[in-house]
């Protein structure tokens, strides 16, 4: 697989580990306001899938929808910790927290590989958009406990 190739594959993977997982912390949370901001970020995660996957049909590519083992065994310990712990939200909110960094981390990698312009472009503004997502739920939680 090129080099291209392996890093909207891994853009994709976790894009789609973030779409499971938010759904996952919204069926789980009890607090309503959490879950809106939940279901929001996975529909946010299905349009940067839809978007790349079209931008990587015009290269004649295609991509299976099946997220990354590290996104499953994520997905089962924020199931674990929600189990454990308050519904309130506080653990589900730092296991999203952490996956909106990881999500990062991958955008960088992908960033930093030989990409196209065109296809560089679509992952600097996907960034911008989980780097602003972070900062969300960061205020959110703030403003919740100041509640």
């Amino acid at each position: 697989m090129k080099t291209e190739e392996k890093a909207i594959k891994a853009v994709l993977d976790i894009c789609q580990d973030s779409i499971k997982g938010y759904e996952r912390a919204a069926e789980e949370i009890d607090n309503a306001e959490y879950r809106t901001i939940f279901h929001r970020l996975a529909q946010q995660r299905r349009l940067f899938v839809e978007e790349l996957k079209n931008d990587v049909r015009d290269k004649g590519l295609s991509f299976d929808e099946g997220g990354s083992i590290k996104g499953f065994f994520h997905r089962n310990w924020l199931d674990l910790k929600s189990s454990l712990s308050s519904k309130e939200g506080t653990a589900i909110m730092e296991e999203a927290r952490r996956g909106e960094k990881e999500a990062l981390e991958v955008y960088d990698e992908a960033l930093h590989s030989e990409v196209s312009a065109y296809i560089k472009d679509r992952l600097k503004k996907q960034r911008q958009m989980i780097a602003g997502a972070i900062v969300q739920l960061n205020e959110f939680e703030s403003e919740l406990s100041v509640k």
